[in-house]
């Protein structure tokens, strides 16, 4: 054991130094997709956020949401390539539709409800079983697809910190006040 770790600790010592990933590229920033959400910081000090309108060689247009929650809220604004510091990209949650899971599973559960309703039904000669198993089913189905959707929004919750990347930097611009 201890000579493995001397093995590597000699290898990480003389190894040169991997080059790090270069984020100074604007053909990176270009290969933007339109409406994808970003994250501006100007030379100034301000702060753009909103979705990629466009971007071209010289600058990039960006609807900004000024704070709104509805990213199509917002006016389009030009932003000189000579003014970016850094342009972060969130990548949003692919969350399933919550209504669209709920009814399914209420309607998949009212099915099963009633047809095992009407299975006890023809089996005991009762009547209203299938009433009840459908309505049984129906809220039981409601609440399975409930907690499958708390589960998938917690798996999504807590993978949220690689959802940030910096996609262009350039170093050479100071912040004001520096």
């Amino acid at each position: 054991m201890r000579r493995t770790l001397t093995t590597m600790l000699i290898v990480l010592l003389f190894v040169p130094e991997l080059p790090a990933r270069s984020n100074h590229d604007w053909d990176k920033v270009k290969k933007l997709k339109s409406g994808t959400t970003v994250e501006v910081l100007l030379s100034s000090g301000e702060n753009i956020s909103g979705e990629v309108g466009g971007v071209s060689d010289t600058g990039m247009q960006i609807a900004a949401t000024s704070g709104n929650v509805d990213p199509r809220v917002g006016w389009l604004r030009d932003v000189d390539r000579a003014s970016v510091r850094r342009i972060v990209r969130f990548r949003r949650a692919n969350l399933p539709d919550s209504r669209r899971w709920m009814i399914a599973g209420a309607v998949a559960g009212g099915a099963v409800g009633v047809t095992v309703g009407a299975v006890g039904d023809i089996r005991h000669g009762d009547n209203g079983r299938w009433l009840l198993g459908g309505l049984g089913g129906a809220g039981l189905g409601f609440l399975v697809s409930c907690a499958a959707l708390a589960a998938v929004a917690t798996v999504e919750v807590a993978r949220i910190p690689g959802r940030r990347q910096v996609v262009y930097e350039d170093k050479s611009i100071q912040p004001p006040g520096s």
